[in-house]
């Protein structure tokens, strides 16, 4: 694939045409930027004041500088989130030892950080973050990043049936997840039907995860909805070396430290043969769930601690086998096996080439199989996507950014069923450009524009967003946002060899958000117009998502999503406590794929309630989580029913209990954790199915409907409580 070596060369032409040239300087300036902890601040910005000359700080905080004036000077010392400093430097000659103190302003920062459609704001992002500690913590998630991601207003619960997020009125596909700058086309297990997946990533690989619900950056495309974007840790601190064992297999990772780059490493198997003697699930696993899973990554330091390499892989196979209903028969089961191998690489570069220069550039290549039995139909998936980005972000003012990037994807998909075949490969360039502008510190506006090319379709979108916030208060603000958000057609009708014109929809958001000592109080309210939906040529409607169509499509489809998200978080009021509190309630209805009209999707809540819980007891070393899950009952097709979709299942109730207990057993650490998921075994019901005469009404259940996970972890490095 020439793709994969246009990237690759790409790729270095801008490490290579954009490298500074360093001039010999006359005397050398040095020292350390600490936050109010006495924690070095890792690329801050130092420039000598009235000149050009400048740099920034490595990841201990340290830096150092060759200016070509004799002195005396004034040092401009910023950094996202404190206050700028300007330090004099009165002595002539070289002073090495100069030490900076930043001091972190309050609430989102002294300058207003634009919010709409983020969670919670973040002084290093601006971005919604949450913390590994936050993922692994939330009862009820399984220690899974979607999991959590499911408790954050906008997204929908899905009771354990589908697989994948459901942000704001949009299905599964319409989400998209970022990992280092490159999309994770195969981010969760395959679909199995009726169980949902985990998805691939482990939440301890990744130092944030921002989550957008709606009017993220230009830098993404190709998703309606929402945005997931993860960010993987740098350079380890300390070498580790870890093992797991727990209902559901045992597994070995580690790391090892070297002076500026660290090498890391996981090896898990799983087999759930034990966890399902214990639970009894409403799902008939003939071929228990089993798999294995190999991943490594390498990261170093480099151009003098200015810069940062990571490169790492992924490998997996896993087996599954149930018993499904049949799509022709209501009532009647039939047998689905699948086989899955995923092979995945990927690889960033990122450097600071001037103090007001940032250079990033990143490529993966993934490759995902399936070899499915459904019934008596063999089914053979095969999809692989090469990708490449590059991008320089501009700051020539304290209050103004400019980034610049462009990325390529190429992508195939090839599905047989039976002696049928499908298959579409897809090449698209994209550009973008954004800006932001701070005129003063209470104002901030963000500008962008996003071009693809779709060289499968023969046609391009321009995609404009924009955004904007007002502070309100010393602690407040609101904020706006809106675009133009495209998506091609999904695979399942690309691969007839129909080329309808993209999808489309339109976001709008007003948000406001109070934060202050560790409380966030959040308070959004949206609109969502779709556009140009794929719409099925004269299609009877029919209740199963994993049906095959064969048939005609165009983009006669339309819809509209509408609604208020709450998000209160509270970790100050009592010590060692932490909780959240998150509703949604969403009024929305879509004419797609086999709906013969508008009609709230199968798949959507309209109210969606989340309480989550985390209490840490000093004198035990123990943590304890709980959490509330409620969502109302979700449409269902009753063909006897006057109207489509008008049948609603009963509401949704969770209650999930966590715990994880720190004790030293000579020279090795453990963590014992435990997983209690609906612990009073409510019988929840997610739809109904009917026989083809109507007379008949079967229920859809969650895959279980209690849970008891038990686990333990051996390091023979140290935790503390902010590891558990």
């Amino acid at each position: 694939m020439n793709t994969k070596f246009t990237i690759a060369g790409l790729s270095c032409v801008l490490l290579i045409v954009m490298l500074p040239v360093l001039g010999q300087a006359q005397r050398v300036l040095g020292g350390t930027v600490k936050d109010e902890k006495g924690k070095g601040i890792a690329y801050a910005r130092i420039i000598v004041k009235n000149t050009t000359t400048g740099t920034v700080t490595d990841t201990t905080g340290h830096f150092s500088l060759k200016t070509k004036t004799a002195g005396p000077d004034t040092l401009v010392v910023s950094y996202l989130g404190y206050q700028t400093q300007k330090i004099p430097v009165t002595a002539t000659g070289d002073q090495t030892d100069i030490g900076i103190g930043l001091k972190e302003v309050e609430s989102t920062v002294n300058d207003v950080v634009i919010t709409a459609g983020m969670i919670e704001a973040s002084n290093e992002s601006n971005v919604a973050v949450l913390k590994p500690l936050d993922i692994v913590t939330t009862a009820g998630g399984q220690g899974d990043i979607i999991g959590a991601i499911q408790t954050l207003p906008g997204v929908q619960r899905n009771g354990g049936d589908q697989t994948g997020l459901m942000v704001r009125g949009g299905d599964v596909s319409e989400a998209s997840v970022i990992v280092d700058g490159t999309i994770a086309q195969n981010a969760f297990g395959s679909a199995v039907p009726g169980v949902s997946q985990r998805s691939r990533f482990n939440p301890f690989a990744f130092k944030g995860t921002a989550f957008s619900s709606g009017g993220y950056s230009v830098r993404y495309g190709q998703a309606m909805s929402s945005v997931l974007d993860l960010q993987t840790t740098d350079v380890v601190d300390k070498s580790n070396l870890n093992w797991t064992i727990m209902m559901a297999g045992l597994g070995i990772s580690g790391a090892k430290k070297f002076n500026k780059s660290s090498l890391e490493f996981s090896a898990f198997y799983t087999n759930l043969s034990p966890f399902l003697l214990i639970v009894k699930p409403n799902v008939t696993f003939y071929a228990p769930p089993q798999g294995v899973a190999l991943s490594g990554r390498y990261i170093a330091q480099t151009a003098k601690d200015k810069g940062m390499l990571k490169i790492g892989f992924q490998q997996s196979y896993n087996k599954t086998g149930i018993r499904i209903p049949n799509p022709a028969l209501a009532g009647d089961k039939i047998n689905f096996l699948i086989e899955n191998n995923y092979t995945s690489f990927m690889a960033s570069y990122q450097q600071w080439l001037k103090p007001t220069l940032k250079l990033f550039t990143a490529a993966a290549f993934s490759n995902n199989t399936d070899d499915i039995s459904w019934g008596n139909f063999p089914v053979a998936r095969d999809d692989y996507r090469v990708q490449g980005r590059g991008e320089v972000l501009w700051l020539p003012k304290t209050r103004l950014s400019l980034l610049v990037g462009t990325e390529v994807q190429q992508y195939r998909f090839l599905q047989k069923f039976d002696t049928l075949t499908g298959t579409f490969q897809e090449l698209m360039p994209a550009g973008y450009v954004e800006t932001q502008f701070k005129p003063k510190g209470w104002l901030g506006f963000k500008l962008g524009a996003r071009a693809e090319y779709s060289t499968l379709l023969g046609r391009g979108n321009i995609a404009p967003r924009a955004s904007a916030a007002v502070k309100t208060g010393e602690h407040s603000q609101v904020s706006l946002a809106g675009g133009y958000f495209y998506q091609s057609a999904q695979p399942q009708y690309l691969m007839q060899g129909y080329r309808p014109d993209f999808q489309h929809s339109i976001h709008a958001l007003l948000n406001y958000q109070w934060m202050r000592n560790d409380r966030t109080l959040r308070l959004e309210a949206y609109y969502k117009k779709y556009d140009q939906l794929i719409l099925e040529n004269g299609v009877t409607y029919f209740p199963n998502q994993f049906r095959f169509y064969f048939g005609q499509v165009n983009n006669g489809g339309e819809g509209y999503a509408q609604g208020i998200d709450l998000f209160w978080r509270d970790r100050k009021s009592i010590k060692n406590f932490d909780y959240w509190i998150s509703y949604s309630y969403i009024d929305t209805k879509r004419q797609y794929q086999n709906y013969p009209q508008l009609a709230t999707p199968d798949y959507v809540s309209d109210h969606n309630l989340n309480v989550i819980t985390k209490y840490w007891v000093d004198k035990l070393q123990l943590s304890i989580n709980m959490s509330y899950n409620y969502a109302s009952g979700r449409p269902y097709y009753d063909p006897r029913a006057t109207e489509f979709l008008s049948g609603r299942a009963p509401d949704f109730h969770n209650l999930s209990l966590s715990a994880a207990y720190l004790r030293q057993i000579k020279k090795v650490f453990m963590v014992a954790f435990m997983g209690f998921d609906n612990m009073l075994n409510q019988k929840n019901v997610l739809g109904y199915r009917y026989s083809n005469d109507g007379l008949n009404r079967y229920p859809i259940l969650p895959p279980i409907y209690r849970s008891l996970f038990i686990g333990f972890n051996f390091s023979l490095s140290k935790f503390n409580k902010d590891e558990l």
